[in-house]
């Protein structure tokens, strides 16, 4: 199987995959609502009669008579289904069964199919009364029987009749010797021959007669639950498709790196957003998959560009809510225990995180110092990072108790006391000279900055970075976001740019290349 007929039918069942319940539970309610339709109906019974019909011209050279134009076994069963539902027939039945329907409501017990090639005509006959089915389809096929003999024998006597008369009107001529005698005597054998056919004829017969039906013809709850819960299946599924079609989020890496046409440089779970690697901040330790994607995410930026060692990182992301402070925090705590000297900067000047996170003061922080109100020493704050250690308490088969083991400090500055003209501080030269001047005290710089389309703060920062780190939030991203996205960073100097998926749900970190290096599409 090629790899472009794999990757669709691994995009196929992650649509059945992400739709799963919504599938099971419109099939489970189409199939709950119709048997619940089929338990409610009263039982119906089917029985069937079959009589054949035969020409009735056969019987017309026998005796004599001029024959009418012969018909065809479709043409014969079609008239006789006409009969067995004529009123003549259904009066009759009406009489025989004694029962108080209609003549109409009669009619509308029945249902004729015809056999073309045999003139062999069945009528069915459906009531809540399997006795009353198989009397009313007997019935019917009996009265169409009788009615069809007694119209041939009634036409066969009028004929006899008829010819009688003649021979009467001949004989009292009296004329002798002329042929009359030969006249008399063939009209006398026709005479007879008619009378024979009119006793005698049988335009229809009784094939098979009706037996009462041992089992109810409908409802059948376990056809009908089955049938409407495929009818439930295929809708659902359909549904599932025409919305995964219109919809416009990024639902994986595939996704992303077709609207970005950026490298994927990490991933990270939705577990782990809100908090930070490294961290004790009330929240207990991050789990240790988390931790390793971290972990994973440091080692891949190191690679983005091998000719220009990136310094200083700017972490971004379209719009809020996207994951930026958990990756740029987690990513520095990161860096700090590979024995880099890493200073985190908060720039969200507008909705700050990272002292809640890091369990630090918010002030004096950036906003203090950028305004002139404290000098760089002051805002910086030491955040001692620790590692979960798994200890064994004791030989005697008891579960490991997990410690805290300080393993490293990073260098933060808080976002600060609140202002309100973050762009012009950000945008000022004392900014600038800042981040020069703590380039030369660090190993390594991550900036957390505010969403590139909800304010303009960070178009000032990025032409102060080494590279740009966006974070894609998994099924909340939009296409028209990341196009969006790509528009702004095409505007500003060129900077080494990365993606990092965030907000995984479980079972589908396999999709994005968790605990993967780099994935990047050479066609891009």
């Amino acid at each position: 199987m090629s790899e472009t007929n794999q990757g669709n039918l691994r995009d196929y069942l992650r649509v059945l995959r992400d739709s799963r319940w919504v599938i099971i539970a419109v099939t489970v309610l189409f199939a709950a609502i119709a048997a619940g339709n089929s338990l409610s109906q009263k039982p119906r019974y089917d029985a069937t009669a079959r009589v054949s019909f035969q020409e009735e011209s056969r019987s017309n050279a026998v005796a004599g008579l001029a024959a009418v134009q012969s018909q065809t076994a479709a043409q014969l069963a079609a008239e006789g289904a006409s009969t067995m539902v004529s009123d003549d027939v259904l009066q009759r039945v009406r009489g025989q069964l004694r029962t108080p329907n209609t003549i109409d409501q009669l009619r509308g017990m029945l249902t004729t199919s015809v056999d073309a090639s045999s003139a062999l005509v069945a009528v069915q006959a459906t009531s809540g009364d399997k006795q009353f089915a198989a009397a009313l389809a007997n019935a019917v096929a009996n009265g169409a029987v009788t009615l069809r003999k007694n119209t041939e024998r009634k036409r066969f006597a009028v004929s006899a009749d008829r010819v009688e008369r003649q021979y009467e009107t001949l004989r009292a001529q009296g004329t002798q010797g002329t042929g009359t005698d030969v006249a008399l005597a063939s009209l006398l054998d026709r005479i007879s021959t008619l009378r024979t056919l009119s006793v005698n004829a049988a335009p229809a017969r009784l094939a098979d007669a009706a037996s009462v039906p041992s089992a109810a013809s409908s409802p059948k709850p376990l056809r009908t639950t089955v049938f409407a819960g495929l009818i439930g299946l295929l809708l659902s599924v359909g549904f599932a498709f025409v919305r995964r079609s219109l919809d416009r989020r990024l639902r994986d890496a595939k996704d992303i790196q077709e609207a970005l046409h950026l490298p994927v440089v990490g991933s990270v779970r939705i577990e782990a957003l809100g908090g930070a690697a490294y961290v004790s901040n009330g929240r207990g330790p991050m789990a240790e998959e988390d931790v390793e994607s971290f972990r994973i995410l440091r080692t891949n930026i190191e690679f983005l560009d091998v000719d220009r060692p990136i310094k200083s990182i700017l972490v971004t992301s379209p719009l809020p809510e996207e994951g930026k402070t958990t990756v740029a925090a987690s990513l520095a705590a990161a860096n700090a225990l590979a024995g880099k000297r890493t200073l985190l900067v908060e720039c969200d000047l507008r909705r700050p995180r990272l002292a809640d996170r890091l369990s630090v003061k918010r002030s004096p922080g950036l906003s203090d110092y950028l305004a002139g109100k404290a000098q760089a020493a002051d805002v910086m704050q030491v955040v001692t990072l620790v590692e979960p250690v798994v200890a064994q308490n004791g030989s005697g088969g008891e579960p490991p108790a997990t410690a805290i083991a300080k393993a490293g400090k990073l260098t933060v500055v808080t976002a600060g006391s609140g202002s309100i003209r973050p762009s012009e501080l950000l945008g000022s030269q004392r900014f600038k000279t800042f981040l020069e001047e703590v380039s030369s005290d660090h190993d390594a710089i991550v900036i957390d900055t505010p969403p590139l389309l909800s304010v303009s703060d960070t178009l000032e920062i990025v032409p102060l970075a080494d590279a740009v780190l966006l974070c894609i939030r998994a099924e909340q991203t939009t296409r028209d976001q990341a196009t969006a996205v790509s528009g702004t960073l095409a505007h500003l100097p060129e900077r080494t740019t990365a993606v990092v998926i965030t907000g995984l749900k479980p079972g589908r970190e396999s999709d994005y290349g968790y605990y993967s290096h780099a994935y990047y599409d050479d066609d891009h």
